[in-house]
């Protein structure tokens, strides 16, 4: 019984550490009021895809979702949009990145030696962080910004629903109160 308990618990201990832990990261100029801004415009320019080399990654389709939805987003915040005379730019940038890993296996030489260092696989794997802003027209100066550990290397099926996920996770952390 002690032994089922144990390995429930050990269980349980490295699925929870193995869980996805991705959160928002977001930081805003304390000292703006964001009730006195009413209109804003998506900045046109982070449409075009930047990461070539990753095409699953970053591609129109993406960019385009995640335009679509910052715009509701925003719209649900209380602000409209407006390209002759926005007060807000929103806008959004994707990075991402190739990182190696390498496995080692350690076998022991011998009964006293040190143990030799080989490598049985390394593997590359692809990170990708979504990074938002909204930044004063006038000022030209970001007033808040938040990002997010993301993958937008899904079917068609799934990618909207998963953007909306993205994007609401994100701006869960505007300071203007709907």
């Amino acid at each position: 019984m002690k032994t089922q308990i144990f390995s429930f618990f050990l269980f349980l201990l490295l699925f929870l550490g193995c869980a996805s832990t991705s959160h928002v990261m977001y930081e805003y100029d304390e000292s703006v009021n964001f009730d006195k801004y009413h209109t804003f415009v998506i900045c046109v320019d982070d449409l075009f895809v930047e990461n070539t080399n990753f095409p699953n990654y970053d591609n129109n389709n993406v960019r385009q979702l995640l335009a679509d939805e910052f715009e509701k987003q925003m719209e649900r915040h209380n602000h409209k949009t407006n390209v002759f005379d926005p007060q807000l730019q929103v806008g959004f940038s994707l990075v991402v990145k190739e990182e190696q890993i390498t496995f080692t296996n350690c076998d022991q030489e011998g009964k006293f030696e040190y143990w030799e260092k080989c490598t049985i696989h390394t593997e590359t794997y692809t990170t990708e962080t979504l990074i938002a802003y909204v930044s004063d027209f006038e000022k030209n100066q970001v007033i808040w910004q938040a990002s997010i550990s993301c993958d937008f290397n899904k079917s068609k099926a799934t990618l909207n629903t998963y953007v909306k996920g993205i994007v609401n996770a994100i701006f869960d952390a505007y300071p203007k109160v709907n």
